[in-house]
């Protein structure tokens, strides 16, 4: 069968295995309650889709054309490829979303999360992909929510310009990466939703409406991270930055020296991101920093890389591959030995080079190996006393994969954004699929009472809703905000509603003080939808 009919048949099977006993039958379940039926739900469906994955087989119709299951990156998610949609101009989009009650957006299929799964029709926006305008004075592009970060990335080159900041990879699209928040690896540098200065959206009623700091503010601080939960944003315009050569090294030091010398890194490099592999007691330390020009590098000894220097090339993901491999058979001293070679490797690609700075920071061009993964983000003051006891733990407990990483980001003022208010240190904890539901419980126990905040698109299993609302301060304004926009949830997935339900209930007992801030929030709201009733964009592919 499809795997949206075992998803449902699965979560229906769920809630009447849940609510049975004569104990909860009479007590109907509350938002929270549903939550965790998702959560276990979640968990199910990701072991089941990473088995079914090596075994999907093209299916031909009675129209002798092939459907297929589409799968996310990570090869966590799966959607039937009949629900997703492809429109190539914006009075597409409008047309779509007037003529159909559920929608997801889609980009890249990047996330981990379950954000394309939707009881309707998924809406994929990559050939929305023109770049409109540069000002190179003002450096702004503006450009279509479809376009894929490298060829922005290319495009701007040749104006002697940069995007603000990068992820892992390029091969997103922008507004994927900005709607799920995607970020960098600098101290002094935001998230990517930082650059944007407006966005253009078809809203659940199929209004066109401009999105900018200067005429909208409270709704601008809401659309990202969001999930896309407003509905679909068609354009953006985004701050550029000048292009940069940077010279990059990297070494290898013992695991218990990264606390000491965490801070003076990451303050004293542009770039900076520690990968740390606990069972063979070792991290590797790679820093970027601008320099003047290629020959300068190249003089200092580094090599000159013309394009991308994959973080991992492809012999070493299939050592990689082989130390999983090893482990499932507990053939763990092998294992070990495998990663050792890895990490030689590595560093003897990577010790220095120098390059153009896309081509330098996008360290897994060729997509790493697929997995699952949440993300963790923490206050930077907080750093030592997290990171200690994360060793600590590894001192005496085997990670199930191959290691972890650790990068900082400055902070913005978006109402979900992990970077609210304060810069912040990430810890990106990996596992393959049918494993990483555990681990991540184990990871999010260990590390609850330090105050994380949770990427929200790299899944939210493992997590409560009240200790969510706990970490995010602006929360209740972001409910506020969806509550207006889309009052039926026509953006939202079973998923998504489920958690927008919790928090809609929690953020409704919180102080008098909030509460009064969240009315005054509406009414900023709907002075801003008033405002720009007047002058709602005209519906063009321009």
């Amino acid at each position: 069968g499809s795997f949206t009919s075992s998803l449902k048949g699965s979560f229906t099977s769920s809630l009447n295995g849940s609510f049975t006993s004569p104990v909860v039958v009479n007590t109907p379940p509350t938002p929270i309650d549903k939550v965790n039926v998702i959560h276990k739900h979640n968990a199910v469906a990701m072991r089941e889709t990473f088995k079914r994955r090596a075994s999907i087989v093209r299916r031909q119709s009675t129209k002798c054309c092939f459907e297929v299951l589409v799968t996310n990156w990570a090869e966590t998610v799966e959607a039937g490829a009949e629900q997703f949609r492809y429109p190539v101009k914006v009075e597409d989009v409008v047309e779509m979303i007037k003529a159909n009650e559920k929608i997801r957006c889609s980009g890249a299929l990047h996330s981990c999360a379950p954000l394309i799964e939707s009881d309707g029709i998924i809406l994929s926006l990559t050939k929305l992909d023109r770049i409109i305008s540069i000002d190179t004075a003002a450096r702004i592009v503006r450009m279509q929510a479809g376009v894929r970060m490298h060829d922005l990335c290319t495009y701007l080159a040749d104006y002697g310009l940069a995007v603000g900041t990068l992820g892992t990879i390029d091969w997103q699209t922008i507004c994927g990466a900005v709607m799920t928040g995607t970020h960098g690896g600098g101290l002094t540098i935001p998230s990517l939703h930082d650059f944007v200065r407006s966005y253009t959206i078809v809203l659940p009623d199929g209004a066109l409406k401009r999105v900018d700091k200067e005429t909208s503010p409270s709704l601008f601080r809401a659309m990202a991270p969001s999930m896309g939960l407003f509905g679909a944003v068609v354009e953006m315009e985004m701050a550029v930055v000048p292009l940069e050569i940077l010279e990059a090294k990297m070494i290898s030091i013992p695991m218990e020296d990264v606390v000491q010398c965490f801070d003076s890194l990451m303050k004293t490099n542009k770039y900076a991101r520690v990968v740390v592999y606990p069972t063979i007691k070792k991290a590797t330390i790679w820093t970027a920093n601008p320099v003047a020009s290629r020959e300068a590098a190249i003089a200092n000894g580094a090599k000159n890389n013309s394009s991308y220097a994959n973080f991992r090339n492809n012999e070493e993901k299939e050592m990689l591959e082989s130390f999983l491999d090893l482990c499932n058979e507990n053939k763990f001293e092998e294992a070990d030995r495998v990663l050792e070679q890895v990490l030689e490797s590595q560093i003897q690609r990577l010790k220095h080079y120098v390059g153009q700075y896309n081509h330098v920071l996008c360290l897994e061009r060729n997509n790493g190996i697929p997995h699952a993964d949440i993300e963790m983000n923490f206050s930077y003051e907080k750093h030592k006393e997290v990171l200690q006891t994360v060793f600590d733990h590894y001192e005496n407990n085997r990670l199930p994969y191959y290691n972890f990483e650790i990068r900082t980001t400055n902070q913005d003022d978006a109402f979900l954004s992990c970077c609210q208010s304060r810069p912040g240190m990430w810890i990106d904890f990996q596992a393959k699929a049918e494993v990483s539901h555990d681990f991540f419980d184990e990871m999010t126990s260990m590390l609850k009472h330090f105050g994380y905040r949770k990427h929200w698109a790299k899944g939210m299993d493992n997590s409560d809703p009240r200790y969510v609302i706990e970490q995010f301060p602006d929360i209740a304004k972001f409910i506020e905000a969806v509550k207006l926009i889309d009052p039926n949830g026509k953006f939202r997935n079973e998923d998504g509603e489920s958690w927008f339900q919790a928090l809609d209930l929690l953020t409704g007992d919180w102080s008098e003080s909030i509460k009064e801030e969240t009315i005054v929030l509406r009414e900023q709201l709907v002075e801003e939808e008033k405002k720009s009733e007047c002058c709602l964009i005209a519906v063009c592919d321009g």
